[in-house]
């Protein structure tokens, strides 16, 4: 995986997304904690949007890497509730 810095770089992260360890590969996911992506090198602030682009692995080859996706925001607290609906019992 490959996360967007600060400077608008893409830096590799292969501690917690690494394709080639046994426990990403098993769970066919990975997150990152919010304090990786909030120190360097990506140096994220909170309310900033964050990207990333994944390559996929299997038995045949690498994929080529996928476009940036459309960009997460690190929130610090929920949004506002909306649309909300008394329920009377």
């Amino acid at each position: 995986m490959e996360i967007r810095q600060a400077n608008l770089l893409f830096s590799e992260e292969l501690t917690y997304c690494d394709g080639s360890n046994e426990s990403v590969i098993d769970a066919l996911s990975c997150s990152v904690p919010i304090s990786v992506i909030t120190q360097y090198p990506y140096s994220l602030p909170w309310g900033s949007e964050v990207f990333a682009k994944v390559i996929a692995y299997n038995d045949y080859g690498d994929s080529l890497v996928s476009e940036p996706g459309s960009g997460a925001i690190i929130l610090t607290v929920p949004d506002k509730p909306v649309d909300l609906v008394e329920v009377i019992t």
